[in-house]
């Protein structure tokens, strides 16, 4: 009897799914999940399309901590456009920022120590718990919009209108230029929402130098820049997946989607804008 009992045992342990079993770690296996804005609050939704929830109401901009335990987002519930904080699953709102002007654009440090944001033009940056605050890049001139950061270890690139007022160049903090660029019908392009790789070699952007918005990547010097979507339309506000071979965007006025990191592979996620993978 005690035999069979053993063989048993070791059928079920032979035939019982793997798909959420516990790493050698302790950790279990969690699917790809982006966060999104939709009709003015943040939803969560598997990277497959699938499983759309949402999450946070009066919210957008969402921004997942390195360890995707946390998720700044920005949000007008006070009367002015401010930086926020919660958990994971939507719960422990607390607010980081109070002080006059748009708060925007919410990115973390590497470490998940720090994150970095615009605030009226400039880029600052502060503790995860909100204290801390400095400002890194200042305007000089009164038409200087500086916006739209992305950390990785030391290096914190923006976007900025430091040369002109009419162009929108990538720069490394505090002011080293990474691009310069001229439309294809010979007027200035816009290039602006960088995006770190995971692994820091790489900057995804969205640059209008061929007329209307398309989705280019970069190395993190500037150098080798190369257009990666040619479509109708505009295409904004890429975001790296974690393992750095998807690439999530909004195609306006707001659709996600996500593609290879080449460029191949197309797919429609669903409707919303502001996508960011949870690492």
């Amino acid at each position: 009897m005690s035999r069979i009992v053993l063989v048993l045992i070791a059928a079920v342990v032979i035939l019982a799914p793997t798909a959420a079993s516990p790493s050698p770690g302790g950790s279990r296996t969690i699917e790809p999940q982006l966060a999104f804005t939709r009709a003015g609050g943040i939803w969560t939704i598997g990277a497959d399309g699938r499983r759309a929830r949402a999450l946070l109401r009066d919210a957008y901009a969402p921004s997942w901590s390195p360890d995707g335990t946390k998720l700044a987002f920005v949000s007008r519930r006070s009367g002015d456009e401010e930086v926020y904080l919660a958990r994971a699953d939507g719960t422990g709102v607390r607010r980081l920022t109070k002080l006059p002007g748009p708060d925007l654009s919410p990115a973390w440090s590497s470490d998940g120590r720090r994150l970095a944001w615009s605030r009226s033009g400039e880029i600052w940056t502060m503790s995860a718990s909100g204290t801390g605050k400095e400002r890194l890049v200042r305007k000089v001139a009164i038409w200087h919009e500086h916006h739209s950061p992305t950390w990785h270890g030391a290096a914190l690139v923006y976007s900025s209108t430091r040369v002109s007022a009419f162009n929108t160049e990538l720069f490394r903090a505090p002011a080293k230029r990474l691009t310069f660029t001229r439309g294809s019908d010979a007027v200035l392009g816009d290039d602006s929402m960088p995006d770190f790789s995971a692994n820091g070699r790489r900057i995804v952007f969205t640059s209008n130098r061929d007329q209307q918005g398309e989705i280019y990547v970069m190395n993190a010097d500037g150098s080798g820049q190369k257009r990666l979507t040619r479509r109708a339309g505009d295409d904004w506000a890429p975001r790296f997946s974690p393992d750095g071979q998807r690439i999530a965007f909004t195609q306006l006025p707001g659709t996600i989607w996500t593609m290879n990191a080449n460029g191949t592979g197309l797919q429609r996620l669903t409707a919303g804008t502001d996508a960011d993978w949870r690492p």
